[in-house]
Formats: C-alpha cells, structure tokens, sequence
C-alpha cells in the first residue's frame, strides 16, 4: 500500500505549524525593521527645554538645529522656525502665526512650510512663523504676550488646530515638568514604528469606548480644557484689539479624520460668529475639494501634514491676507 497522504490542513509527523503568536510576533519584527529602512529617524537632537521663567513652560532653544524624517530643522535667535527675524521695516506688513505642530512642521524643511509659502504667494508680506510642537492656546497667549507683540505684527493668524488644542495633557505636563518633576518617559512601544503606524489605532479605539462608557466624565474634562483655551483666545482677540491688530483664526484640520472633526469645528465658529472674530474654516474647504481623506500624511508613522498639505493651507490662506493687506491700517 502506499503511505497515507496528509491533506494540506493536516499535521504530519514533523511538520507541526508555529505557534499563531510566533508568527504573529515575527510579522511585527519584519514589520518594524521594514518601517525602519523606508522612514527616518523621528527625531535627532535637542530642540526644547522647560522652564517656570516662561508662561510657555516649554520653549524651543535659540539656535538649535535637529533632524527630523531625515530633515534638517533650524531655529533662529527667538528659538522658532524661519529665518533671522530683523527690525520691521518702513512699509513692511508683518504677520505672525501662532500654532502648533501641524504649523511647526516636523519633516518640513523651511521652504516647504505654509507659512513660508505664503511669503511667496502674498508679495510684500513677511510672515513669521512663532509655532511650536505641543502646545494649545493658553502656550499662544504667552507667545504673543513673550514674543509676538514685540515683533509688531499688522495682522495676528491664530492658526487653531481644533483636534486636540482645547485639550490641558500637553500644557500641564509642561507646567509639572518645568517646576521641578523628572521629565516622564513615553511607555516603550511609543517608539515602535509598528505601533504608531498600526497599532496606535487599536489604542485610540478603546479610548473612544471608554468614553462612550463614561459620557459625563469625559464632557467634563474636554469643558475644562474649552473653557481655558477659549478664554485664552479671547485673551489673543483682547490683546491685539488693544493695539488695533487685526485677528484671524484659521481652522486647520487633521489630515485624518475629517468627518470625526467637524463637531469640533462648527463648535469653534459658533464662538468666532459670537465675538465678531474672523474664522476660516480649511476643513470646509479641503471637503468641499474632495480631498481624500488620509491622503496628505506626512508618512505612515506620522499624521503630520505633508509637503502637499503646507501647499494646500498657503493657497487658501494667501487670499486672506491679500484681502487684508488692501483694507486701509488703522
């Protein structure tokens, strides 16, 4: 007789399969040194550091310079992006943008950011770029209150990342850390590139459950964050009202999720419609352009808008400005 023949889905004698977990962990290993070879370093030297001698508790260093997805990024003497930053002069229209790190950056070199563009699209205008990773509107007020009014601006672009700048995590993790606490490390696998790619997901999946699960407990923590950053804001409007700035709020979206962030955005609005403060919406207008939803990552690591992104924001940020800069000064 001939041998028994085992069926593809049978084990036999010598040929028992891998444990589903080990070949589970191998596909991540392979996963991760793939990521590894086809995306940069996240990030190459020091570029901040803390102090209670600032309302921002966290500042950028004056004269730094590190690589980010393999990108040279410079800071000037005032510790932001951008070139030197000289005395205004006669004639000059000068803007100033407060943001975060969708204005900031990471993986952009100089010329590529919005802010730099707009210089080229808006002859005439000198746009100085006072944004910085990490920080919501209460960090604003203190850059404008520090740094921006100083600089004296024409015109103030508040350049609101509404997804996650009414949030405290990032503004009281710095107040903790600059007067005195040992600076708290991210949990390990933040740094797998396999986990920010993938994985992240599952995380912010179970969050999302947990607030669903507890409703009342999170409306409360995202008023609290509401209440101080608008209020923060309304301080930037009061400010530059005082000196007769002009203020525009401009609305920048997150390259994912956009139906997820309309809520959020229609609430921002209603308060600029309220305070007679002019709002522009950018994610209105990316849907309205049908652009594609997770299309302008900056890479599969990092949310962060790409070259296209920046492209996109200075040409609809540039017939604002241009409108403005027509409109008679104070």
């Amino acid at each position: 007789m001939f041998p028994r023949q085992h069926a593809p889905d049978e084990e036999g004698p010598g040929l028992e399969r891998p444990p589903a977990g080990l070949l589970t962990l191998l596909g991540l290993v392979a996963l991760e040194a793939w990521l590894r070879h086809t995306i940069p370093t996240m990030r190459e030297g020091k570029l901040y550091a803390y102090t209670d001698q600032s309302l921002r508790y966290k500042i950028t260093l004056p004269h730094a310079r590190i690589r980010s997805y393999g990108t040279e990024i410079r800071t000037n003497a005032l510790g932001f992006r951008g070139p030197q930053v000289a005395p205004k002069q006669p004639g000059e229209y000068r803007v100033v943008v407060l943001g975060d790190s969708m204005t900031f950056g990471p993986g952009m070199a100089d010329g590529r950011l919005y802010t730099a563009q707009l210089e080229q699209r808006v002859p005439g205008a000198r746009i100085i770029n006072l944004a910085v990773e990490g920080y919501n509107v209460l960090h604003y007020q203190a850059v404008l209150e520090e740094v921006g009014l100083a600089l004296q601006p024409d015109l103030i672009v508040v350049a609101l990342f509404p997804v996650n700048d009414f949030e405290m995590d990032n503004y009281d993790n710095h107040v903790r850390i600059a007067s005195g606490a040992a600076l708290a490390g991210e949990p390990w696998y933040y740094s797998l590139y396999v986990y920010r790619a993938y994985l992240q997901r599952v995380e912010h999946a179970a969050r999302r459950v947990m607030h669903r699960l507890a409703p009342a407990a999170a409306a409360s923590e995202r008023d609290v964050g509401w209440e101080r950053n608008i209020g923060a804001l309304k301080n930037i409007v009061e400010l530059a009202g005082k000196q007769r700035i002009p203020v525009l709020v401009s609305l920048l979206p997150h390259t994912k999720g956009f139906e997820t962030q309309r809520a959020m955005f229609a609430r921002v609005e209603r308060w600029c419609s309220a305070e007679g403060v002019r709002c522009l919406d950018l994610l209105a207008i990316f849907r309205a352009r049908r652009v594609i939803d997770g299309e302008l990552v900056l890479n599969r690591i990092d949310a962060h808008g790409n070259a296209e992104y920046h492209r996109l924001v200075a040409e609809l940020l540039a017939p604002h400005l241009l409108g403005r800069m027509r409109q008679p000064q104070p």
